[in-house]
């Protein structure tokens, strides 16, 4: 089935298929691509070879056009509403606590050319074009690197079907044998591998539950005596996009962790803030911070995003100097 199908409907499959999984659709594109290709490679055989390395180009040339005209939209997208889209793709991921902050980590690591590779890397593919965006890339550069990243990836998925044709006919073969009870057995392991990642995540939110402050909370905190330390769990890439902080907040080194912050009384109150989903990341280092003692430490709802909606002050973000400053500051306060 799968074999007529490809045959009579080929391109418009590779195309739909291909602009659906990068518009954030659960349907990959990969075993299409190595499909098309096996089939073409052997209906063309030794006797058409112009004929078929030309069918196999339009393949890559459809696949690749597919890909980018879906990117051109999250691009577009996260150009114009940044965070906001991340958001919005986050809260529709099985995986949405940390795919931000990973994506984030990455693109800031390697910058716009990781677009030449995100497409073979699970969780980044979708993420990593309105992260650009956000970020300010230039429209040249993503259609540059993202132009070569999508080509090269039709590429490789139409090459291994060409490799392995005759495996590929095998398996059409066995496919065509169990029939209907093929498609079962896939939704069969599509249920499964969607139920582990669904157990993951509620793994991971039921560990992360504590008690948590709001923005307004936390604006009544300040006014006591001594005031609680704030702590900045953001990223690097995140804090150089949006480079403020709560007054007075200390950057965490992600690199250095809770380590960073030894010296500071423990019984004191702490506030951690991130910008992520359900601030998981907040979260987690409040979780780190509780097991090394330190007894009153709360996520902050909403993270920065909320104590910016409720009017507070923020104040610029020196990202050199901001931690250093502030645990000085707070050890005179300890001190005295």
């Amino acid at each position: 089935m799968l074999r007529e199908l490809i045959i009579q409907y080929g391109f418009p499959l590779v195309f739909l298929n291909v602009l659906l999984e990068s518009l954030g659709l659960p349907v990959p594109a990969m075993p299409t691509l190595i499909l098309t290709g096996a089939i073409t490679a052997l209906i063309g055989g030794h006797e058409n070879v112009w004929a078929m390395r030309l069918s196999l180009f339009n393949v890559v040339l459809t696949a690749a056009s597919s890909a980018l005209l879906g990117d051109l939209l999250w691009f577009s997208l996260g150009r114009r509403y940044g965070r906001r889209v991340l958001g919005f793709l986050c809260n529709m991921s099985i995986s949405r606590d940390t795919c931000v902050s990973r994506t984030s980590e990455v693109f800031g690591r390697f910058g716009v050319r990781v677009l030449t590779i995100t497409k073979f890397i699970p969780g980044l593919s979708t993420l990593a074009i309105p992260v650009a965006g956000a970020m300010g890339v230039s429209f040249i550069s993503f259609l540059f690197y993202d132009a070569i990243g999508a080509a090269l990836w039709a590429t490789v998925g139409v090459a291994l079907g060409v490799l392995f044709a005759d495996a590929v006919e095998t398996i059409l073969n066995v496919l065509d044998w169990f029939g209907f009870g093929a498609a079962i057995i896939g939704a069969i392991f599509l249920v499964i591998y969607v139920g582990i990642r669904w157990r993951h995540r509620a793994t991971l939110r039921r560990r992360l539950r504590m008690p948590r402050l709001d923005a307004v909370q936390l604006d009544a905190l300040l006014t006591q005596e001594p005031p609680p330390c704030i702590i900045d769990a953001r990223r690097g890439l995140n804090r150089q996009s949006d480079p403020v902080r709560i007054p007075g907040a200390i950057v965490l080194d992600h690199g250095a962790s809770v380590a960073q912050l030894d010296g500071l009384e423990r019984s004191r109150k702490f506030v951690v803030y991130c910008d992520c989903p359900n601030e998981v990341s907040a979260a987690l280092v409040a979780e780190k911070m509780k097991t090394e003692g330190y007894s009153h430490v709360f996520p902050l709802t909403g993270g920065l995003d909320a104590w910016r909606a409720a009017g507070f002050a923020l104040e610029p973000l020196l990202l050199d100097e901001a931690t250093r400053e502030t645990v000085e500051k707070i050890h005179h306060q300890a001190a005295s």
